[in-house]
């Protein structure tokens, strides 16, 4: 049987891994830190891409409707929808007990507008 050898210190090689991986990981948080932390005033250009607008609108089960987190009627809320361009960007909530007839008029006047951008927001079930 060979006899076991005796340990003379301690391995810092993992520790040195461990070390390296945190410094590795505090140099990638704060360069996202400080990016924020800078206040600019940039200038405006006239070519500037323009972005697509981000709409949220939800229904909750009385049948309200919201836009962006503000109650419309229903035609505020079609004269809303009206002014969008084709290019926006736009979120549908309904809430599970929502009646579906206000769901599939909200989809129905996006569809008008030939707005494509339509995510229907679900929560996913545990």
């Amino acid at each position: 049987m060979r006899a076991l050898k005796r340990v003379e210190g301690i391995n810092v090689v993992p520790l040195i891994d461990v070390v390296l991986v945190l410094l590795a990981i505090i140099l990638t948080i704060s360069t996202f830190v400080a990016s924020g932390a800078i206040k600019l005033d940039l200038p405006k250009a006239s070519s500037a891409i323009q972005q697509p607008q981000k709409i949220e609108i939800a229904i909750n089960e009385n049948g309200s409707m919201f836009w962006n987190g503000a109650e419309v009627s229903q035609d505020e809320m079609v004269s809303r929808i009206a002014v969008l361009g084709s290019d926006a960007s736009v979120s549908v909530l309904g809430d599970q007990k929502a009646f579906f007839n206000d769901f599939i008029f909200i989809l129905d006047q996006l569809k008008l507008q030939k707005i494509e951008k339509i995510s229907i927001v679900t929560k996913r079930k545990p």
